[in-house]
């Protein structure tokens, strides 16, 4: 009768993504067992190789073969090479107690009994072994394939003792035997023996920069290499045998890094890298400060021990974070306004050098160009500037801001005040609640002799500025207030491009031709040349909205018309151009009563023109603040 068919064997792996897999065991088995792609049993771990352990099925039992992993292979605990295996064995890829994370995964042994026959025991030596004792050791070396840990092993050794031996024959077995394990070694090394890395170069590497790797059998395909920098693998952008070329990561923090080369045939020993973060500066907080003021730079790979200079002075140091580093402005030789550099220095690099004003913010370091007149446009350089709330004004006048940057501010020079032909006058900046000082001044000129040339400035609204609001007049008094911009960028945009289309239509009044303003309603309200198609000026429900409460005028009650702004507009267009070029009485603004005819009857007799000579630039000096008043009051109050 037939007997119980034993289980068959089996190995189960503990730990790891395949945690109680099982594999079951075969005669004849040839298993590898590790991280490559042709592993039998692929378990993914950075301590276990690519092929790192063999297992064997053959007629002496199960055993396992190390194949030169780099750090070993242990059994129970104890560190082997070669080990026959019985049931219970447990295989560890890394030496015990060891404090990985994640551990890596084992392999633990099924082998119920009687599924694998002992192995047959040695037959006796025959009768001629003693004739030709070469013979018969042959046959028992043979049959005495001796696993290392023997005590593992039911297999006896037979007995070798011969009372004598053939020399010949026994060196050439012994000459045959070490041609096998030479042949052996050279398999090994040349297709299952990890890369070794000789040199790194440099040592000390910013992340971000390429480093070169020089040593032994490294993949001549770069994607069929990986550089290990911790437990972060990359890629090298190219290779050689014996070279490879990468980029250092961007990593947790700076210092010491473990890299190691891993291919196919297995991982090398790691070597010691140091990788720094970049030593950069990406910020400076305030852009502009005074001696002993705190300024804070931001930026990365700041440690302890680096160095700042300003200006070639070296700054004292409060406080040096990875990010961050507070330093106090040292002593500087400049005038408020000047730029100095800023360098940050540590570990013999330097960060490229960013600049830094000498002064408080908002700041002003050059006005360009540096003279001119009313209604030119000059830039306003510095920092500390904001497009929301910045304010400039000229002399004490406010001034149009028609763009804004952090550092920079297109601006319409206002009307002065000055009676003088040229002067010096400060341009002040207002910006985040504070005002500069100590700016570089502007030129102000303007004709106080011949010819008054009447042109149309933009300007802000009253003396700190209203923002979405702008005004066109002339250097006496505004004319037109303006709170949208239509289709242009901004509403001081607007107020610019409508200062140079009623420039043209002064210089057509001032060589003869009739020059007169209409209210249009068709195709949409707006204001035009009398006899010319295209409209000059469009106007819209923000405009006349804001002529419900005027800048420094009382409520009117409620909004005009869009349609009795565009009448209000063109009286007070027409009777402008017709008292500075002719000597037209100022009908338009006549039919709209007091007090715009009062206003503007005044303005015809402060000014009066001669045929020849216009209007002479000294009398529109000398036009009093009240009639001034009276044509700002007449301009704002819409009837």
């Amino acid at each position: 009768m037939g007997g119980v068919v034993p289980e068959q064997p089996s190995i189960l792996v503990v730990g790891g993504p395949l945690d109680g897999h099982e594999v079951r065991l075969s005669p004849g088995l040839n298993m590898i067992v590790g991280s490559g792609r042709l592993a039998n049993l692929r378990l993914d771990h950075p301590e276990i190789e690519l092929a790192h352990i063999k297992i064997v099925w053959d007629d002496l039992g199960i055993s396992m073969v190390d194949n030169g992993s780099r750090k070993g292979t242990w059994v129970n605990g104890e560190q082997v090479e070669t080990a026959g295996l019985i049931d219970g064995d447990t295989i560890e890829f890394a030496a015990p107690g060891s404090k990985l994370t994640p551990p890596p995964p084992k392999v633990k042994l099924r082998i119920p009994k009687g599924s694998v026959p002992d192995a047959p025991p040695p037959p006796p030596p025959p009768p001629e072994a003693v004739a030709k004792p070469a013979g018969g050791l042959a046959r028992a070396a043979g049959q005495a394939r001796v696993l290392v840990r023997s005590k593992r092993s039911a297999l006896r050794l037979p007995d070798l003792r011969m009372p004598e031996v053939d020399v010949k024959r026994l060196a050439l077995g012994a000459f045959g035997l070490l041609a096998l394990v030479l042949a052996g070694w050279l398999v090994k090394r040349l297709f299952f023996t990890a890369p070794q890395i000789d040199n790194v170069e440099p040592v000390q590497a910013e992340m971000g920069q390429e480093i070169t790797i020089t040593g032994d059998r490294f993949d001549a395909d770069a994607v069929d290499n990986k550089v290990w920098f911790d437990t972060l693998p990359v890629v090298p952008g190219a290779a050689t045998g014996h070279s490879l070329l990468v980029r250092v990561p961007v990593l947790p923090a700076s210092g010491p890094v473990a890299l190691s080369v891993e291919t196919s045939s297995g991982r090398s020993r790691p070597v010691s890298l140091t990788a720094l973060a970049p030593l950069r500066v990406t910020a400076v907080d305030p852009p502009g400060a005074l001696p002993g003021d705190e300024v804070v730079l931001r930026g990365s790979g700041f440690a302890e021990g680096l160095s700042v200079t300003v200006g070639g002075q070296a700054a004292s140091l409060v406080k040096t974070e990875p990010h961050e580093v507070r330093f106090q402005m040292p002593q500087l030789s400049g005038t408020p306004g000047s730029v100095h550099q800023v360098l940050v220095a540590w570990g013999g690099r330097n960060a490229s050098p960013v600049q830094l004003y000498l002064g408080r913010l908002p700041l002003v370091s050059a006005v360009e160009p540096a003279r001119g007149v009313a209604g030119d446009l000059v830039r306003v350089r510095g920092a500390g500037f904001s497009a929301e709330t910045t304010l400039v004004s000229f002399d004490g006048q406010p001034a149009l801001v028609a763009a804004a940057g952090a550092s920079e501010l297109l601006v319409v020079v206002p009307p002065s005040s000055r009676s003088e032909a040229e002067a010096l006058v400060p341009v002040v900046v207002h910006a985040h609640g504070r005002a500069s000082s100590e700016a570089p001044g502007f030129t102000l000129q303007r004709l106080v002799e011949g010819t008054w040339v009447p042109r149309f400035i933009a300007g802000a609204v009253g003396e700190g500025g209203a923002t979405g609001q702008a005004t066109v007049g002339t250097e006496l008094a505004p004319v037109l207030l303006l709170s949208a911009n239509d289709e242009s960028r901004s509403t001081g945009e607007r107020a610019l491009a409508v200062a140079k289309a009623l420039d043209a239509a002064v210089d057509r009044a001032r060589v003869g031709q009739a020059v007169a303003f209409e209210a249009r309603e068709q195709p949409e309200i707006c204001v035009a040349l009398v006899g010319a198609p295209d409209r000059l000026l469009k106007v819209l429900p923000q405009d006349a909205a804001a002529y419900e409460t005027p800048p420094g005028e009382p409520a009117r009650g409620a909004p005009p018309t869009t349609m009795m702004l565009a009448r209000h507009w063109a009286a007070l267009l027409t009777d402008t151009v017709a008292i500075a070029t002719s000597a037209a009485k100022p009908r338009a603004t006549a039919e709209l009563g007091p007090p715009w005819s009062v206003a503007f009857t005044q303005l015809r007799a402060a000014l009066p023109w001669q045929y020849g000579s216009g209007v002479a630039s000294a009398r529109v000096v000398a036009v009093s603040p009240e009639l001034k008043r009276m044509l700002r009051e007449a301009a704002l109050r819409v009837p």
